[in-house]
């Protein structure tokens, strides 16, 4: 098929890929939003697939439930995790995933600039604090200069209608989005998760990580020991 950059189904891949995860807690449910930039160069953001995972899954559960969706992409993906009700998470999924984790903790202040380095067993990974309504601006920003391009889909169309449901409301600290009762915005937020990493300064620092990450090690030569050597 003929790369075409309105459709994504042509897109022969992304640039890098990424996977946004929100973490549901009791009434949403988690989700794995997969995308990333256009692979030509142009200011395009490509969303692929919206999956919500199942519910009542914690720790290691939902992170195999993350994990299957990894495996369709070959494993070699940005993992963008929200850690914002569960910091043990992170553990769980830098056993899982290791270096490719970058946490994102949503809150009320924060602009997504900056890194935390919090200790995990077997290493440590970055967590970027951000305000909820930087983050979902940031998403519109984009979609009002048409850089970004859905896939089709039922769950696709959910996000958007998330998205487009949220109520705006302005207080005097600021705008605040919020979701209507009865009502879920777990994948709208993985959009804007996966828009934020996507759009980052610190990308090519990420990706040189996860390439890092990904590289073979070189067997360990067995040169006989000392007794070879005497």
């Amino acid at each position: 098929m003929r790369y075409d950059p309105n459709d994504i189904n042509s897109w022969p891949a992304f640039k890098p890929l990424i996977i946004a995860h929100d973490v549901g807690r009791s009434r949403d449910r988690s989700t794995a939003v997969v995308g990333g930039n256009s692979p030509f160069g142009r200011r395009l953001l490509g969303i692929g697939e919206a999956a919500e995972l199942p519910q009542n899954q914690f720790g290691s559960a939902r992170a195999s439930a993350l994990a299957a969706v990894d495996r369709k992409y070959g494993c070699n993906g940005l993992i963008v995790a929200d850690l914002s009700f569960d910091p043990t998470y992170a553990e769980v999924l830098f056993e899982t995933f290791g270096p490719r984790v970058i946490g994102l903790q949503i809150s009320r202040n924060g602009d997504g600039m900056n890194a935390e380095w919090r200790q995990v067993k077997h290493g440590c990974l970055p967590v970027y604090t951000i305000g909820r309504t930087h983050l979902l601006e940031l998403f519109h920003s984009e979609l009002q200069s048409n850089q970004v391009r859905f896939a089709d889909g039922p769950a696709m169309r959910r996000a958007f209608e998330q998205l487009a449901n949220l109520e705006t409301e302005f207080r005097e600290g600021g705008t605040v989005y919020t979701c209507p009762t009865g009502q879920h915005d777990d994948l709208g937020i993985s959009c804007a998760m996966l828009a934020w990493a996507a759009r980052h300064p610190h990308l090519e620092c990420w990706l040189r990580n996860l390439q890092a990450a990904l590289r073979p090690r070189k067997p360990r030569r067995d040169d006989g020991g000392w007794a070879a050597h005497t």
